[in-house]
């Protein structure tokens, strides 16, 4: 049974035998498994491809003991940005959070990560791009990272970076984003919810504050961000909510067991 490769991998290919450094022949090589066709008569082509890269993937590690790309975490949560080549991370990078990531259409421009910071609604979210030679020491980065947001432009592209995630031990949660399709607000709002985090605001006078919290904290973890002093001096919090559907909104009087919700404003009494 012939192979038959599409016209893509020939391109990829090309590039493989153009490349100068290590780490952009490892990503020629993933792009070519990525794009050769999965049946009989291309299994050995597959096999002679897979081999290649774990020779250089081992060269690899052998010039760089111990090499490690950490990201210093910053703001209130980290993404890390994944995808193929050309899957239009960097431009997602910009958008998101105004950084200026060299973006080319010639593939493999990353070649380090990349980080910028996304406001959402006052909270700050570190995102960070991450190149598309899934070297061990950016998966490593991925592995602490509190969410990850998959660039696919087909569900084939989508199980094949998720079991990329699954070799490499990452298993914080991931959406799966179309940076070219989706708008941004919604890309927004999405790596949000994945994030597991609600808005709650401090009430100082008539300045409110946001914080980030998980979903199911009580007034006592709220307490504790600001400063341990008001669980031992707590008299009561008094909290203004919403109420959802309308414009209305309720004044509570609670304690520290009370569960928050998104939204709140809370303002700590003390004795």
């Amino acid at each position: 049974m012939p192979v038959n490769p599409p016209q893509e991998y020939y391109i990829a290919e090309q590039k493989y035998l153009s490349a100068r450094s290590v780490e952009e022949k490892i990503a020629c090589l993933e792009e070519m498994i990525r794009l050769m066709p999965k049946h009989h008569g291309s299994e050995t082509a597959l096999a002679q491809l897979k081999s290649r890269l774990a020779k250089l993937k081992r060269d690899s590690a052998k010039k760089k003991p111990g090499r490690k790309a950490g990201i210093a975490k910053e703001g209130e949560a980290q993404v890390c940005l994944m995808g193929f080549t050309n899957s239009g991370k960097s431009f997602l990078l910009k958008k998101l959070t105004g950084a200026k990531p060299e973006i080319a259409e010639h593939p493999y421009t990353t070649i380090k990560p990349e980080v910028g910071m996304m406001d959402y609604n006052g909270i700050k979210i570190q995102i960070v791009e991450l190149p598309s030679t899934f070297q061990p020491e950016f998966m490593s980065i991925a592995r602490t990272a509190d969410a990850i947001a998959l660039l696919c432009r087909d569900e084939e592209e989508k199980n094949e970076l998720l079991n990329i995630l699954k070799s490499n031990f990452i298993r914080s949660p991931v959406i799966a984003v179309d940076a070219l399709r989706e708008s941004l607000d919604s890309i927004k709002t999405e790596i949000w919810r994945v994030l597991g985090l609600i808005i709650v605001y401090t009430k100082a006078g008539k300045k409110l504050s946001p914080m980030a919290l998980p979903i199911k904290s009580t007034v006592k973890d709220f307490a504790m961000r600001i400063h341990k002093d008001f669980i031992k001096n707590f008299r009561f919090a008094r909290l203004l909510r919403t109420i959802s559907g309308s414009q209305q909104i309720r004044n509570m009087q609670v304690g520290l067991d009370y569960t928050l919700q998104d939204g709140d404003i809370v303002e700590l009494h003390t004795k």
